[in-house]
């Protein structure tokens, strides 16, 4: 990480602990430290007050964490002991932690140290990404795109969702990534019509709509892409199915600028979809999209409830669909990144 990126992170988290009048911050899980450190770490805790920063490590990660940590203080973690005593050093009173991901019993060993601790939500923190996270994220969303490209040329009639979920897999394996972003979904035929489906040996047949919902992970950052097509010749109400979703997508993609409310993106869809056709509407059954960063779903939200805004170099997904149980389902799903003056889709290289 370099230190204005570093610098970045710093001051986001000096603000929270300004606003909130406390001393400090702790963060103790691992989606949280990698962001502020850009280390992954086996265990740890990172302390940030309003002027300094300390990643506390064990033996097993510190010689990587002291070659890897360059502007954040590293401390060998040997026990609570050691915690303790940076608190009483720091005349550390009032601590913020992570209310998103926090256990209770991680709460319970916190109490024990901290004077005083007071939960706070941290993925808001994340919303708006680094040139280096926008880059990391890019590189994942190509390795999807060039799969998804790969498994359109390849997939035949009679092959079982899980062997192109394996395929697939593979591929971006060979091409760079870490793992998958999320537990691959791949639907055929009716199955389609359920959003999120565990894929089975379902055998692919011709003439039938064919979903895949793919990520992968690249230096730690995620990407999310789905497509929806079929090998043959698709039904008339299937072409009704995809075309809606498709104008849907295009649609929703336009609308999307800087300091969106996330609620207001995903109603303007809706109403899109409402005025479209009425009936199909109705099977529009979840959000119109997610944040991606660390964690495959993260701020800001694009549902019926999210008020928060969509800030510049945030990336989020637009993804409506439609689902009819009995028949099938469409979903088209692009990554999008929102900057100050434009938007930009980084799943472009894969056709709709």
């Amino acid at each position: 990480m370099n230190k204005k990126d570093y610098l970045f992170r710093f001051n986001k988290v000096k603000k929270l602990i300004l606003n909130e009048k406390a001393d400090s911050l702790i963060f103790i899980s691992s989606i949280n430290r990698f962001w502020f450190s850009g280390v992954e770490t086996t265990f740890g805790y990172v302390l940030i007050t309003k002027t300094k920063s300390f990643v506390f490590i064990d033996h097993r990660d510190y010689d990587y964490c002291k070659k890897n940590i360059n502007f954040a203080n590293v401390v060998l973690f040997e026990s609570n002991e050691t915690l303790k005593q940076y608190i009483k050093k720091l005349n550390i009173n009032k601590t913020l932690f992570e209310k998103d991901y926090v256990s209770y019993s991680q709460y319970e060993q916190l109490n024990k140290l901290f004077p005083k601790l007071i939960p706070i939500s941290t993925m808001n923190l994340r919303i708006q990404k680094t040139f280096d996270e926008i880059k990391n994220i890019k590189i994942a969303a190509k390795i999807a795109c060039d799969a998804i490209n790969w498994i359109r040329k390849t997939i035949k009639v009679g092959m079982t969702e899980k062997q192109v979920k394996t395929m697939i897999t593979k591929y971006m394996l060979d091409k760079g990534a870490s793992k998958t972003s999320f537990d691959l979904i791949v639907a055929f035929g009716q199955n389609t019509a359920i959003p999120h489906h565990q894929s089975s040996d379902r055998k692919l047949k011709a003439g039938e709509f064919i979903t895949l919902d793919i990520g992968c992970i690249y230096n730690g950052y995620c990407s999310d892409i789905t497509r929806t097509f079929w090998l043959g010749k698709p039904s008339k109400q299937m072409l009704e199915f995809y075309n809606l979703v498709l104008e849907a997508n295009k649609y929703s993609i336009k609308q999307l600028k800087v300091n969106s409310i996330g609620k207001l993106s995903d109603q303007k869809c809706r109403q899109f979809l409402k005025d479209k056709n009425p009936t199909l509407s109705n099977f529009f059954v979840h959000g119109l999209g997610h944040g991606v960063g660390i964690e495959i779903h993260e701020e800001p939200y694009l549902n019926k409830i999210y008020q928060g805004k969509i800030l510049e170099n945030s990336i989020v997904t637009i993804e409506p669909g439609i689902y009819k149980s009995g028949f099938g389902g469409v979903r088209i799903e692009d990554l999008i990144l929102v900057q100050k003056n434009k938007i930009e889709v980084l799943t472009k290289s894969c056709s709709k």
